[in-house]
């Protein structure tokens, strides 16, 4: 066609042919042991998983076998140490040779997995992560699906090569796997190194497991320990977190979901919310990882937990599970059985509960500003400051019904002891995420009464004065107001406990705005002073010194007041208010700075 170039027949100088792709093996094993096991020693994990598999799948054929693993550690003088691993499972053919261990990431295991759940391993990478540790593996198996079947070595080197061979052995229905360590990592092929592992990967599996006379798994798991609600249980849970996870819980929790049993440990300590915390995961009472995470809620973070699953899906590492619908609904179960076992000390073991939330109560209070369902699950048991004293929410609750907070530390200095003095409990709000936690559990609980009292409330209830009081302090309140009017100060008299005190200064969110505002004034200069001129400066309406005529020193002020005695009046007045300041926690601005050297000094040469 015109415009089109013409296509001739031409001879490709490549392969037009189906291929396959060629894998650098040592390239493989190099990736494996960079991204994908976090150690060398997960060969022995490995090679216990075959093992177990491999006599799960010869008991489906054969249900009375008795299954048993053994391992020998030859090390010999003048070589490097060699690892042997024996079971008598089901064992390969060489076709079963051929396809599976020659072929990388071909699982004999994969297509019985839909049926069968007593499988540990689900990827055809097992055997190669024994190239982390040996350039060679050696494998001699006979199949127990033939009774004249002959052994086989199977020879696979790290280059990539392999060879089959028909040989003469004593070896039964079975397998033995023959590892000889690499140079550099003959450690973790010694005696020692390799039973430390096998009881760590193996330590709670059930087939018995022996290196030369010594059973490597002889410990009952946890999660088999008697009921936890029975002390001797709970003591045998406690003392397994002491010796296996090096920690002393505060608790032990039972955990329950499909498929899945363990126990979580409350910690001893206080954790951020945001940290990750290593749980310890069996899958079919072999060891996975022991520093998983994402098994808990969120809000579960003061827990480790030690677990073992039948169902879930194990990683590619095999240190973790797939985070899919099972995973999550665990989690979702788990936390369940957490909740429920708190609610349960809550009625049987209080001061055991009281323990942990007094533990972990900021940590608890900062994931509950988040999280509804912890902070309702938590919030009778939270730890508050009141003005008479230190109490959990639940106990102001059931002692006084409705709750009032102040939102900042020094309102609740200042209303704390004319609140104790009238019997009043006001909660300091002040602490961090306490007031955020109150006004949402005010939303979710509005049967509790709770919200926010405003400090100009206390001096609301003070009592009024008689016309013959008012009467009394009419000159004391004019030299007050005279004296502290260029500071915008208002001034009242009244009556209140605890009469010890002379005066307290009440103050709003917008007054102390103005009052950091004006100290903040005084000490920029540059562009930023015009902006802050530009602002408008503080009301005498927003801020009351209010005077305790209860109180004989005030009450004596009075009388010096009716006497003419202005200028000692007048001074004292300003201590009060310089005192009430202090007493407040609020910020001194420059002249109430310098009104408190003009007292002291007036004081000093009797001026007054």
């Amino acid at each position: 066609m015109p415009g089109h170039p013409r296509i001739g027949r031409v001879r490709p100088s490549y392969p037009t042919t189906p291929g396959t792709f060629q894998v650098d093996l040592r390239g493989l094993v190099d990736l494996l042991s960079r991204h994908l096991y976090r150690s060398p020693d997960v060969y022995v994990r490995e090679l216990l998983q075959n093992a177990v598999d491999a006599i799960a799948a010869r008991r489906r054929l054969e249900p009375g076998v008795a299954g048993a693993v053994e391992i020998e550690v030859v090390e010999p003088a003048d070589g490097p140490p060699t690892v042997v691993v024996t079971d008598n499972g089901i064992g390969l053919t060489g076709t079963e040779l051929v396809e599976l261990l020659a072929t990388i990431g071909r699982s004999s295991k994969r297509g019985e997995l839909a049926q069968h759940r007593d499988f540990i391993g689900q990827f055809g990478i097992g055997l190669l992560a024994c190239f982390l540790v040996a350039d060679e593996i050696t494998v001699v198996t006979r199949s127990a699906r033939d009774p004249d079947a002959q052994a086989l070595c199977w020879q696979g080197r790290a280059d990539g090569t392999y060879d089959i061979t028909p040989v003469d052995s004593d070896l039964t229905a079975g397998t033995r796997v023959h590892l000889r360590a690499r140079t550099g990592f003959e450690h973790h092929l010694t005696r020692d190194h390799v039973l430390a592992l096998a009881r760590r990967y193996g330590g709670l599996l059930t087939l018995p497991i022996r290196l030369g006379s010594v059973q490597v798994n002889n410990e009952p798991p946890p999660w088999d320990f008697p009921a936890l609600t029975m002390e001797h249980g709970r003591e045998s849970a406690l003392a397994y977190a002491s010796r296996v996870l090096d920690l002393d819980p505060l608790d032990a929790i039972p955990l329950h979901a499909d498929g899945v049993r363990g126990l979580a440990f409350v910690l001893p300590y206080e954790p951020s919310p945001a940290a990750r915390q290593d749980h310890r995961v069996y899958l079919r009472r072999m060891l996975l990882s022991e520093s998983a995470d994402r098994l808990l809620p969120d809000w579960a973070f003061f827990v480790r937990c030690v677990i073992d699953a039948d169902d879930l899906s194990p990683n590619a590492a095999r240190d973790g599970f797939i985070e899919d619908e099972r995973l999550a609904r665990v989690r979702e179960q788990l936390g369940r059985g957490i909740r429920d076992h708190l609610k349960d000390l809550a009625r049987l073991w209080p001061a055991r509960l009281a323990g942990i939330v007094a533990t972990h109560d900021a940590g608890i209070s900062a994931l509950a500003v988040h999280d509804d369902e912890c902070l309702l699950l938590f919030a009778d048991w939270l730890p508050v400051d009141t003005s008479l004293g230190r109490m959990t929410l639940g106990e102001h609750a059931r002692r006084f019904g409705e709750l009032r907070f102040v939102r900042r530390f020094d309102d609740f200095r200042q209303v704390a002891p004319i609140a104790a003095a009238q019997g009043r409990c006001v909660v300091n709000g002040g602490h961090v995420n306490l007031s955020t936690l109150l006004e949402r559990l005010a939303v979710l609980r509005p049967e509790r009464r709770i919200s926010e009292l405003d400090p100009t409330e206390i001096v609301d209830s003070f009592a009024d004065l008689t016309a013959e009081e008012r009467s009394e302090v009419a000159d004391l309140v004019r030299l007050a107001e005279t004296a502290l009017r260029s500071h915008d100060v208002g001034v009242q008299v009244r009556a209140f406990a605890p009469s010890q005190m002379h005066a307290t200064l009440v103050t709003n969110e917008d007054s102390r705005f103005r009052r950091q505002l004006d100290r903040t004034r005084s000490v920029v200069d540059g562009p930023w002073s015009g902006v802050l001129a530009a602002l408008p400066t503080a009301s005498a309406a927003n801020s009351q010194l209010c005077l305790n005529v209860a109180n004989a020193a005030v009450r004596e002020l009075a009388r010096q007041a009716r006497q003419g005695s202005i200028m000692r009046v007048r001074r004292a007045i300003e201590l009060l208010y310089v005192q009430a300041l202090l007493l407040g926690h609020h910020p001194l601005r420059d002249r109430e700075l310098g009104l408190l050297d003009d007292v002291v000094l007036g004081f000093v040469e009797d001026r007054g």
